[in-house]
């Protein structure tokens, strides 16, 4: 899920990949974040490329 989001996906997009619904990829997503210390998405790209903030 995270590379899609790296992608530049919105929600209904990954989750018609994933067989998922909004629903369920907007609360993975919140949970991503929240484990990850992120506060965006658009900080996910660089942690999925593997930078890290210094």
């Amino acid at each position: 899920m995270a590379r899609l989001i790296a992608e530049g996906l919105a929600n209904g997009e990954i989750g018609s990949r994933l067989f998922i619904s909004k629903r369920t990829v907007e609360t993975h997503v919140t949970n991503m974040l929240n484990k990850l210390g992120l506060s965006s998405r658009m900080q996910l790209a660089p942690w999925v490329a593997g930078v890290r903030p210094t």
